[in-house]
This record gives structure tokens, sequence and C-alpha cells, in this order.
């Protein structure tokens, strides 16, 4: 009797499949050859909008969406005066793909992005038909952005480089490199207990913890081990050095948080804000096919030698 149940499972489960499979995977299977014959038609052309861009004034209270990168990582450059710049190259691919109903309790509107390509088959079925709704390929990153009322784009605008101009600052938040367990040395820079006599193996230890009966206890936020990294972090007041048009590169000084290959968050700096004689285009850049725009825009060099003492 075990042996029959036993057989008749073994011959269900190839039946279960066969019906389940077709159900599941093959409107995927459909969508991913046709994505991936519009991806390969439109790879060049930014994605028509389902909506106009509403075109306003910028005023120093308008807060303007920022967009999504992937760190490529660092390298050096050199002005004419032959004065080094190191700077983080970060890509930019980010396209509109919902608008928030109604506006937070601070008075911000909200808009979500999706950037870089990733297979279909690693795609939930739910993000897959908003994907498909979009007539976009499925995306590896969303992340939400908010905004000011009088800043919303209409969903499907593929975001240009553009969007932000040499010289000013920006801010990049990133997930920071995971160190795993460690310990005060390296985690909070202690250093450490004598290496003399007397200080029998507790030479990397962090010591005393606190007092004895008074408080009784150890008070919250004590620098003790415990992970370290893999944490978000916010690299502020970067300054856009070199803008690669044709690539979508943004060339920022300084470090970004974050290892090669991971995905980063583009915003305006909220500590350095617009010169209102020089705003930024707003509420986006709106490329218009002129094909006279120089493919790398650049901070001008110094007008000074800056080692001229």
């Amino acid at each position: 009797m075990r042996a029959a149940i036993l057989r008749s499972v073994a011959l269900a489960r190839p039946l279960a499949r066969s019906l389940r499979f077709p159900v599941q995977y093959a409107p995927l299977t459909r969508l991913s050859t046709q994505v991936a014959a519009t991806s390969s038609e439109n790879s060049a052309e930014p994605q028509e909008s389902t909506g106009e861009i509403k075109v306003s004034r910028w005023t120093p209270r308008s807060r303007r969406s920022g967009v999504i990168g992937r760190k490529m990582g660092m390298m050096q450059l050199w002005d004419d005066w032959g004065e080094v710049k190191l700077v983080t190259v970060l890509e930019v691919d980010s396209i509109v793909t919902k608008v928030g109903d109604g506006l937070t309790s601070l008075g911000f509107a909200q808009l979500q992005m999706a950037g870089f390509e990733k297979s279909s088959f690693n795609t939930k079925g739910p993000q897959m038909g908003e994907f498909k709704k979009l007539g976009i390929p499925p995306k590896a990153k969303l992340w939400g952005f908010q905004v000011t009322s009088d800043a919303l784009l209409p969903v499907g605008l593929k975001m240009d480089v553009r969007h932000f101009f040499p010289g000013q600052y920006v801010d990049v938040q990133g997930k920071t490199k995971g160190k795993g367990f460690q310990g005060v040395m390296k985690r909070h820079g202690f250093g450490g207990q004598a290496k003399t006599h007397g200080v029998s193996k507790t030479h990397r230890h962090l010591g005393s913890t606190g007092g004895c009966q008074n408080p009784g206890r150890v008070f919250k936020g004590k620098k003790m081990p415990g992970n370290m990294g893999n944490k978000t972090q916010t690299a502020q007041c970067l300054q856009v050095y070199r803008i690669d048009v044709e690539r979508n590169l943004l060339f920022v000084s300084g470090s970004v948080p974050g290892a090669t290959g991971d995905f980063v968050k583009i915003s305006d700096a909220k500590r350095r804000p617009f010169d209102p004689e020089n705003p930024p285009p707003f509420p986006t850049f709106i490329p218009t096919g002129d094909t006279d725009t120089p493919a790398i825009l650049e901070i001008p060099p110094a007008a000074k030698d800056p080692f001229d003492d």
C-alpha cells in the first residue's frame, strides 16, 4: 500500500509541474522577448513619456527630483594647470515609473524612479506587470524621491544626466561596505590596552563598560564590538566636476559610500542651495535635439595658477 501511494505521488508531480509552469512563467517569457526587441531598438533613445512636462519657474523653495546611479569606481583627472582631481564616476539611469497621490505631512509630492535593467527571470510577477504597462524592460532598482508640487514629472520620462550641471553640489546616498563583526579597535578606533607585563590576553579588549552599583547598568549607545558597515550613509556636498553626455556619466569630487557596482541615490545638495542668478534646469533638463551640445561638460579651470606662490 505504501509503495502504491509513493508511486502515484511520483507520477503526479511531473503532471502538476507541467500544468503549473505555463500559467506562471509563460507571460514572463513572452514579455521578455517583447522587451528585448524594444530595448534593442530604442536602447540609445530616451523613452517617450506618457504626459507633458509642466515647465515652471524655479524658486528657492523648490525641490527637484534626484536620480538613480551606479558607482563605477574612482579615478584621477588633471585640469589645465596640472592640478590633480580625485573623482568618483557614477553612471546615471533613471526613468519615472509612478507619481504618488496627494502630499506628505511636510507638503511634498512623491516620485518613484527605476533604473538599470535586469533579467526578467529574476523579477517578481507584480513588478513585471508594472513594467509591462510602461513598456520598459524590468529594472533592478526602485527608489522614491520627495519633490515639491511644481517639480512633478510625467510617468515614463527618462532622466538625462544633464539634470545636473558642472559646478553644482550633490548629495550621494549609498550603503557602506560590510565589514562583519569587528572589535572596538577597528570599529571605533580604540587604542587598546597596554602591551606590557600585567595585561593578560586583553590587549585588544574594550575594558570597563560602566560603573558598579551606581548606575548599575550600561548606558545606551556604549561603544562596543558589533557589526560594522552595511549601513546607509550620505556623502554631502560633492561637487560635480565633469559630465559625459554620451555615456551618461557623472564625475563628482571625492569619495562615495559603497563598493564598485553598488546603486546610489543622487540628489541636489541640501546644505549648498542654488544661486538664484544661476538656477538649475527645472523641473529637469529637457533635450531639444540640438546637435551642437558638447559631449563633455566640465568646470572651467581656475583663472589663477594654483601653484603660483
